[in-house]
């Protein structure tokens, strides 16, 4: 481990003639530097510097870079943890259903507004499990689809179909789980949201009473957790189409852009860039 800013004692001067207090008092100052430096956790230094930190607390505003191997006591992430004891009807064929939740388990830093919309404190990299409860009370077999929303607009490619097995008799409905996870990167100023289809109004989520002989818990229409798993990633990625288009999330840059007639100069100190 370096030690950032540590610094040694300043050593008395010594004096014309022997002098056994002087010479006393620069044993007592090595002495004390050396134990200094024999700690574990030397206290003058400015800050410590490790490839790792191994066990014990850490506390500060904030840790950068390195591992931190132990038990992960004490560190604290966003979370959450929905659900809807509600019965929730198909708005049709043609239509986009959203799925509401009345009851929050437990969060923290996550949160819902307005029953459908599910915010998040800290922008990262979020894993999103959700399971409804889906019901048939045709007696056919029924399509049903679920996906998720980004402040309104559909995530690519997070659709997943299911097929609902048709109904055993009239008042004994076909049943299906609907369980999809997904790695979700979220700002801090969006929502997500879940939305659903079902091929007719015969298709729709459905929660149950509590069950007896024997005693059995309630069975809820919808279930979603969400626990934070990264920051978002600390780059950008260059994306050349006929010109030059930077995405992404970059520290600040001093870069000059050259066009010629046929090539691009790109002039100055930059961090190494990715093409894709």
């Amino acid at each position: 481990m370096a030690l950032v800013g540590f610094r040694a004692p300043a050593l008395p001067l010594p004096p014309p003639t022997y002098s056994s207090q002087q010479q006393a008092e620069l044993l007592r100052a090595l002495r004390l530097y050396f134990n200094l430096l024999d700690s574990l956790a030397p206290q003058q230094a400015i800050s410590y510097t490790a490839d790792q930190f191994i066990g014990g607390e850490i506390s500060g505003s904030s840790i950068t870079g390195g591992i931190l191997a132990g038990f992960n006591r004490g560190i604290e992430a966003p979370y959450v943890m929905l659900m809807s004891n509600q019965d929730q009807a198909n708005a049709g064929a043609t239509s986009e259903n959203i799925v509401t939740f009345n009851q929050i388990v437990l969060n923290n830093g996550i949160t819902v507004q307005d029953s459908t919309k599910i915010r998040f404190d800290y922008s990262g990299q979020y894993l999103v499990n959700f399971r409804l409860q889906v019901v048939n009370k045709s007696n056919a077999v029924k399509e049903f689809e679920v996906w998720a929303k980004n402040s309104g607009t559909n995530y690519p490619l997070s659709n997943t179909r299911f097929d609902v097995a048709a109904r055993k008799s009239a008042s004994i409905y076909g049943h299906t789980v609907a369980n999809v996870a997904g790695i979700f990167t979220v700002n801090a100023n969006e929502y997500l949201e879940l939305a659903w289809w079902g091929e007719d109004t015969d298709v729709e989520l459905e929660h149950y009473a509590a069950g007896t002989s024997p005693v059995r818990p309630e069975v809820p229409s919808v279930i979603l957790t969400a626990a934070f798993l990264s920051a978002r990633p600390k780059k950008f990625i260059p994306t050349l189409t006929g010109g030059l288009s930077l995405s992404g999330t970059a520290p600040s840059i001093n870069i000059g852009i050259v066009p010629g007639a046929n090539n691009l100069t790109i002039a100055g100190v930059a961090p190494t860039i990715t093409i894709a």
